[in-house]
């Protein structure tokens, strides 16, 4: 979009360049044409003989009075105003100092000459003069023809042509002196720029375009320029860059808002959809957090905090495995309170609670390896299960259960033994290996049931596997 600016405002100047180019050519043409005209008059015997009246018709014709030409006269020699096309008569007047006298008495050159814009004496105004020389026949200097071209002309050409939509157009003339300047300014006219480099860039080239330093002012312009015909005229555009890239900056800063805006959206979104993310994370982790829990409610015995049966029967099979596989030993103790039913009469289900508590209690203080489990299995009824611990091990456990619970001392008045006491039944697989886990939870039983016979408060250790949990061989 801003090359295409720079492209647009380039075209635009050029264009307009080429139509000031073409009237400002075919004009001065025209002129000169008049000028010719007027020497190859005097070049005439007759016409020179005529009279006064005649040959002013015959000299002054009226392509000399076309949009913008002031006047044409004819100095001899001396500088004299011998001849002029506004009236028959001439005023007196010498113009030996005139800048276009003094080229062609210096010069036989006997082409068209421009001169720098001055103040005619004869209108008050500012104008351009277009003059030719007059020779005699041996070649001697006779004289100039010379006419004037307001430059009001070039001001009303700049008007028409729409300039003051393209910055600065400006006409050179020779030496670099400003002819005619839009915006316009008379205090420029006439001043020269010649020592310009933007100016010099211009001379070097019949036509092209570049960046360089304002001729006029400071800062930094944009030039599009070109030459008029073969005339020492040149004509250039000059707009600062701000101005082309005016509009563009507005596209630029919509669009690059709209960019910003919609950056703006996406980061909105990818943030939303981040703490999204991180509410199903945080859900995530909260539900399987919820789900330990439930799964640890679902095993743990809401009275006591030890494993419940349901966990039990998980870890005795599992263990079970493990012993079968490696042929390591797997001892179990089922514990239970001694006359618990007498102890609930008596003193109630609360302190009933708080009996199995210390139970619990006392089993978590002798299990010590990581390995050793302690379960509530049903009522006042409690298990532990001892992995690679043979049967002299499990006892030596069971033992310090029984006297930790026995060291509560807690009033039992329905047992022989005054304190709340467990009976302990212990089994354990033998080094053969065994069938299924239930087998070892049975033979525990009946130890356990033993140790009740036995009077309470004692250990039984199973001596032997049933028949039903042999492995069969053979």
């Amino acid at each position: 979009m801003r090359e295409d600016a720079t492209q647009r405002t380039e075209i635009t100047s050029r264009s307009l360049l080429q139509v000031l180019e073409r009237d400002i050519a075919r004009n001065i043409e025209l002129y000169d044409l008049s000028l010719q005209a007027v020497v190859d008059g005097m070049k005439r015997t007759e016409v020179a003989q005529a009279a006064p009246e005649l040959r002013h018709m015959i000299l002054f014709d009226r392509s000399a009075t076309g949009l913008g030409f002031g006047f044409i006269m004819v100095l001899n020699a001396s500088g004299d105003v011998i001849l002029n096309s506004q009236s028959v008569t001439p005023r007196v007047l010498n113009r030996a100092d005139g800048e276009y006298f003094q080229y062609f008495a210096a010069h036989s050159d006997d082409g068209l000459h421009v001169s720098p814009p001055a103040i005619s004496r004869l209108t008050g105004k500012w104008v351009v003069m277009l003059s030719r020389r007059l020779s005699n026949p041996d070649g001697s200097f006779a004289g100039v023809v010379a006419g004037a071209i307001h430059l009001d002309y070039f001001r009303g050409l700049f008007a028409a042509a729409g300039v003051a939509r393209i910055g600065t157009v400006t006409l050179y003339g020779p030496g670099g002196s400003i002819l005619m300047r839009e915006p316009f300014d008379q205090q420029l006219l006439g001043e020269s720029v010649a020592e310009q480099p933007s100016y010099q860039r211009i001379l070097a080239h019949q036509n092209g375009s570049f960046v360089g330093p304002a001729m006029v002012g400071e800062g930094e312009r944009r030039f599009v320029f070109t030459h008029v015909g073969d005339q020492p005229l040149q004509l250039s555009t000059a707009i600062p860059p701000a101005d082309i890239y005016a509009d563009w900056w507005q596209k630029a800063l919509a669009l690059g808002g709209t960019v910003l805006a919609l950056c703006g959206a996406t980061l909105g979104l990818t943030w939303l959809f981040r703490c999204e993310l991180d509410r199903r994370r945080a859900a995530k982790v909260a539900t399987i957090a919820l789900n330990v829990e439930l799964e640890l409610l679902a095993t743990t015995d809401g009275l006591t905090g030890l494993s419940n049966r349901r966990r039990f029967d998980e870890v005795l099979a599992r263990e079970w495995s493990r012993a079968v596989r490696t042929s390591q030993p797997l001892s179990l103790i089922l514990l239970d309170a001694d006359s618990f039913k007498g102890f609930n009469d008596r003193y109630g289900h609360q302190r009933g609670d708080e009996a199995l508590k210390l139970i619990a209690r006392a089993i978590e203080a002798v299990i010590g390896r990581s390995g050793d489990t302690g379960y509530r299995v049903g009522g006042e009824e409690f298990a532990v299960i001892l992995p690679d611990t043979d049967k002299e091990g499990a006892r030596i456990v069971a033992s310090r259960i029984q006297q930790a619970v026995a060291g509560w001392k807690l009033p039992h008045a329905s047992s022989n033994h005054a304190v709340l006491t467990v009976s302990c039944g212990l089994a354990q697989i033998p080094e053969a290996v065994a069938m299924e886990p239930a087998g070892l939870f049975r033979a525990a039983d009946a130890a356990l049931y033993e140790a009740k016979r036995s009077g309470r408060n004692c250990v039984r250790v199973s001596d032997s596997v049933s028949p039903e949990l042999r492995l069969v061989v053979g």
